[in-house]
This record gives C-alpha cells, sequence and structure tokens, in this order.
C-alpha cells in the first residue's frame, strides 16, 4: 500500500510567497514602470536629436572615476531601436554610458523608457546647470517643430512660463557666428544678455550691439544704454520750457514724462514699456556716472 505525503505546510507557504512575489515583480507591456535591466555597452546608441552635443572631457573622466569608485548608482533611460533589432538608443544618461565607455565596462545598467523620449530628454538638459543658451533654444525649438505644439503648450509640457519660452526662442534670431561662439565657449556671453540683446529691434544699434558681443565687450547695460539712446528721441519732443536743461535737450518734457507715468497704476505699464523703461534708467546711469 502507497502511502501518500502530505505537503509540508512550511513548503507550502514559501511556493505561496513566491508566487506571489513573482507576480508583483513581472510587470505586464503595458505597465509604466520598468525594471533595471543590463545592457551590453556596445548595443547602446546616442540620439543623434540630443540637444546636447558637447561634453567636457574633464567631467566625463571625473564621472568615470566616481563610477569606479562607487559603481553606477543611477541606470540610464533607454529605448528600443527601432532600426536594428537588440540594440538600445539613449534616452537620458548620455554621460554615465559615455563615461562606462572609457571604463571599458562590458554592460550598464539601464532601464526602458516607452513615454515620449523628446520631451524627457530635453527636461532633462534643461535641469542642466552647464547646458549653453543655444543647446536649449534649439533643443526647444526641435522639440516644438517636431510635436507641433505652440509655445503654451510648450510652456505647460516643461513647467515655464510662456514668456521663458519666447524669450528662449529669440535667442535663434541672433547670427550664426555668435551662436557658435556661445556654444563653444569662444564668447563667453550670459542668456540673460543673449535675450536682452535678440530684443533689440533697431537695425543699426542691434549690429553696433553684435559686434561688442563679437570683441567681448557687451554687457546688460551697454544693451540697455544703447536701446535708451535709440529711444531718447522719442520722448524728448516738445517746445523748451522751464525745468532742468542742457544744452539741445529738452529735459523737461523727460521730467513730464515721468511725472505722467508716475500717475499710471502698475499693471497700466505693458513689458514692452517696462523693458524701454529700464534702458532709459541705464542711460542716465551712465551719464551721471
Amino acid at each position: 500500500m502507497t502511502v501518500k505525503k502530505r505537503p509540508s505546510p512550511i513548503l507550502g507557504a514559501a511556493s505561496a510567497m513566491i508566487g506571489e512575489a513573482s507576480g508583483e515583480l513581472v510587470m505586464s507591456r503595458d505597465s509604466r514602470f520598468h525594471h533595471s535591466i543590463e545592457l551590453p555597452v556596445d548595443h547602446i546608441a546616442p540620439d543623434p536629436e540630443q540637444p546636447r552635443k558637447l561634453f567636457s572631457e574633464e567631467e566625463l573622466d571625473g564621472l568615470a572615476a566616481s563610477m569606479a569608485e562607487q559603481g553606477q548608482l543611477q541606470p540610464i533611460l533607454v529605448r528600443r531601436n527601432p532600426d536594428d533589432r537588440g540594440h538600445w538608443i539613449v534616452v537620458a544618461g548620455e554621460r554615465r554610458w559615455r563615461a562606462a565607455q572609457r571604463l571599458g565596462w562590458g554592460v550598464i545598467l539601464a532601464i526602458e523608457h516607452t513615454g515620449d523620449p523628446e520631451v524627457l530628454a530635453l527636461i532633462e538638459n534643461l535641469q542642466r546647470v552647464d547646458l549653453t543658451p543655444v543647446e536649449e533654444a534649439r533643443g526647444l525649438k526641435r522639440l516644438i517643430d517636431g510635436k507641433g505644439w505652440s509655445q503654451n503648450q510648450a510652456a505647460e509640457a516643461l513647467g515655464k512660463t510662456k514668456g521663458e519660452i519666447s524669450a528662449t526662442l529669440r535667442i535663434l534670431s541672433l547670427p550664426d557666428d555668435i551662436l557658435e561662439g556661445v556654444l563653444t565657449s569662444e564668447l563667453g556671453l550670459s542668456r540673460n544678455v543673449l535675450v536682452e540683446l535678440s530684443r533689440v529691434d533697431e537695425p543699426a544699434v542691434r549690429e553696433r550691439l553684435i559686434q561688442s558681443a563679437r570683441s567681448g565687450t557687451l554687457s546688460i547695460r551697454t544693451i540697455r544704454a544703447a536701446k535708451a539712446q535709440d529711444a531718447v528721441p522719442e520722448v524728448l519732443e516738445g517746445k523748451p520750457s522751464t525745468g532742468i536743461t542742457a544744452p539741445g535737450v529738452n529735459l523737461a518734457s523727460v521730467e513730464r514724462l515721468v511725472s505722467n507715468l508716475r500717475s499710471l497704476r502698475p499693471a497700466a505699464l505693458k513689458d514692452k514699456d517696462r523693458e524701454r523703461l529700464r534702458a532709459l534708467r541705464a542711460a542716465i546711469d551712465a551719464l551721471l556716472g
């Protein structure tokens, strides 16, 4: 007579726990969350549409040294290469992938990303403090053009105001040699200077300021002073009257203008008016200085 062995309650409980854990760990194909996986480094390629094109050799060396000592602390994000089965394209974390190459690693920790790679890549890059204004502007334009977005839609997706989006895009209206000089760090022009320069509409004034940019002598103050000098004839019209006077200039008109403006509510001033007033103030400060 064969005696059936009763299943061990301990083994039964362990089996149930394993089954439950397996159900939790195996994600469905439709899940927006994915586990980290090890991928061959040589099966991964950078995104050709990546806004960031230049990488500091010194920074990459430092990152490689850190990864060699501490390991890879954060996976990179990748998407499947539609043209090459079994290969991948970097969505975010290209510096970590390049550092792994320098270290001669065979594999790298990665997470597959199935969302919108362009939006994610741009957002990650916009969070980097060393992204140049030109890289930011070109990446933003590529995203808007590719998605057919309005500036409002881009602002909502990126968590910025429409004014910030518009100001960034205006940088691209500057001459190519200025943009390339900023991109290669030959011209040390900040984002604020580039935006202020791009807002100069008068061709002669703009060209004069661009020449200053090429010579490395451009600043916010010089831009605003130049804009103010261009605007002074418009606000100094009128007949001579009593008040502060200067040779060839009707300063009384300026006094009346300031008096009239002070009677307005702050909300009544448009952004363009505020810019011109700031420029005028900079010009006056320069004269008094």
